[in-house]
């Protein structure tokens, strides 16, 4: 699976997923890193990459609904440490399968699936 971690996910996150053998690009190692979410959206779904973020903007399904992006994961626990947010992405993916084209919304003890 590929992400794009927004600009409000640490790099120490990123570094987590690599190191789990998941193919991470961080939207600050590319062209896109003052762009608008839109643009972020657009290049996410032409690199086929589900974008990791903390904004809850991205979770708007009217400015963004499912058909229009590859995926997004919405992390929203409380403690938005780069350690705990890598937990809850790991965790979720350990028992989840593919999140193409799908909104997922993580919070501390739950998660929920749109599209």
């Amino acid at each position: 699976m590929k992400f794009l971690l927004d600009e409000n996910v640490s790099q120490t996150a990123g570094r987590g997923l690599r190191d789990a053998g998941y193919d991470v690009l961080h939207v600050l190692d590319t062209p896109y890193r003052s762009a608008g979410d839109e643009e972020i959206l657009k290049f996410a779904k032409r690199e086929r990459r589900v974008i990791v973020t903390h904004d809850k903007d991205f979770g708007n399904l009217l400015r963004f609904p499912v058909e229009t992006h590859a995926g997004v994961i919405l992390i929203r626990p409380r403690n938005q440490t780069p350690p705990n947010t890598l937990r809850h992405l790991l965790k979720f993916l350990s028992v989840r399968g593919s999140l193409f084209g799908n909104l997922v919304i993580i919070r501390e003890s739950e998660y929920r699936i749109v599209g």
